[in-house]
């Protein structure tokens, strides 16, 4: 059984590991028992400690990873593939190539394997000149891949890494984007004895071909911005959630969730669009205004789906008014802007993140379900944005470390809320229509500051100081 836990310690490598803080982040860093560690005060002058307590889900859920690595890869029907040499973000980066033809034979810089990666049910097997590493068939309709990462920081070796450590780090290096995930994959024999890449943790894993890669808040002033609700058809979609077992206030109360949600995914295509100009204003990298381009289209992907969702439970469609937009552009200045990316983005975007997939985890409704599980990697992605820009930003000023680190320290001190339910709505109901309790929300959230936002920040801050110093 999964708990949102390991939920949360598994976001908190992808994290780390996509700033390349890995120090300290692995399962001997991050891992809970259930009992909280003695608390430390960080550097943002806030304490912190490690996860808590939380509800037990079924292990449905999906955990993205965040390293780059090199992977040799077959599918069915193709006569040859090479895997390209990665990257790590690790302190030492291993490159290799993996050539994989339809023998199955694979080429590493020490001795050799062999694998057949197909979706026909054929038994895979590796050997090397010692002995064999075999791993039966991938499941019907997935592709077989052999991966490999190095092992993680504060780990021994590669048989320390645990269930949730493999299925990170595995996903993220069958992907080769640190921002990207396999929705279904299955880490299914491992670690090879003999790796094909010296030093790292291979592994045999099986996924399918759906591979993905609640919204920034819309802040004008210090208040949060959003349009209104009303009828209309043309932002929602085809998603059709179950109404059986639904009684009209449940319904209403349903209709009334996602409707909100569905507005602050819209004002978050506002967020992104005044972000990607703010950074323009201040010399970004490219790949950072790209990133916040390519998240103004997934917001309005969320937006339609979570409208749907909401025209679905009320019996009529739903989409967003006119949207304010007077005096939103806001300051350019790189310290407050760095400062903004904190509050809206390492933090809430990380908590939005991780409530919309522990939603996915918990939610019955396939539809439903679907939807939370897009928004959560997306969600992901964009938090990873909002920290690599901070990270950027730190190494410009002190100025900039000083707002961040003040940003943080807010954040981390702010009391967490969240919108109540209707009294009289099911909430079993409820939570199988992808909505978590207030109650669930804020011990989600604070547990995610504690155990996630509150150990990158030290991470990254303490990163930034070395290197002024240096």
């Amino acid at each position: 059984m999964r708990t949102y836990l390991d939920v949360l310690r598994a976001f908190r490598v992808e994290l780390m590991a996509g700033l390349g803080l890995l120090a300290g982040c692995g399962p001997s860093g991050g891992e809970s028992t259930g009992s909280t560690d003695p608390a430390s005060t960080s550097s943002t002058g806030t304490t912190t400690s490690e996860l808590t307590t939380g509800a037990t889900t079924d292990d449905s859920g999906e955990v993205t990873g965040s390293t780059e690595s090199a992977t040799g890869t077959t599918t069915t029907g193709a006569t040859t593939t090479s895997g390209e040499p990665g990257t790590t973000t690790a302190a030492t980066t291993a490159e290799t190539t993996a050539e994989t033809t339809t023998t199955g034979e694979t080429t590493g810089p020490v001795g050799t394997s062999t694998s057949t990666t197909t979706t026909s049910g054929e038994p895979e097997t590796t050997s090397d000149t010692d002995g064999e590493f075999t791993c039966e068939a991938a499941p019907p309709g997935m592709t077989q891949q052999y991966v490999c990462f190095p092992v993680p920081d504060g780990l021994a070796d590669c048989a320390a890494c645990d269930d949730v450590c493999e299925q990170s780090w595995a996903n993220s290096a069958a992907t080769g984007d640190p921002f990207c995930s396999y929705v279904e994959l299955v880490v299914q024999c491992g670690p090879d004895p003999m790796p094909a890449v010296p030093g790292q943790c291979c592994y045999f894993i099986a996924h399918g071909d759906g591979m993905v890669c609640e919204g920034r808040p819309f802040m004008v002033g210090g208040e949060g911005r959003v349009a209104p609700t009303i009828r209309r058809g043309d932002w929602g979609g085809a998603m059709q959630p179950s109404l059986a077992g639904l009684n009209d206030a449940t319904c209403l109360a349903l209709a009334d969730l996602w409707g909100a949600a569905a507005a602050d995914e819209h004002a978050s295509v506002a967020a992104f669009a005044r972000f990607a100009l703010q950074l323009l204003a201040v010399g970004a990298p490219a790949a950072l205004i790209d990133g916040a381009q390519r998240a103004m289209a997934d917001e309005i992907a969320h937006a339609r789906a979570c409208y749907a969702l909401a025209g679905a439970y009320a019996g009529c469609p739903m989409g967003p008014g006119r949207l304010d937009m007077s005096e939103v552009i806001g300051d350019s200045d790189l310290p407050a802007l760095a400062a903004a990316a904190v509050r809206e983005g390492c933090v809430g975007e990380t908590l939005a993140a991780l409530v919309a997939q522990v939603a996915a985890i918990q939610a019955r409704d396939h539809a439903v379900r679907s939807a939370l599980k897009q928004i959560a990697v997306d969600e992901g992605r964009h938090a990873q944005l909002a920290w690599r820009f901070v990270q950027w930003a730190l190494g410009r000023s002190p100025a900039v470390r000083e707002a961040v680190r003040d940003a943080f320290a807010a954040a981390l001190r702010e009391p967490v809320t969240a919108r109540p339910w209707p009294a009289d709505a099911d909430p079993e109901m409820l939570r199988a229509h992808g909505r978590l309790s207030p109650d669930e929300q804020i011990t989600l959230c604070r547990d995610a500051l504690a155990g996630v936002v509150g150990p990158a920040a030290d991470a990254l801050l303490g990163r930034a100081e070395q290197a002024a110093a240096a």
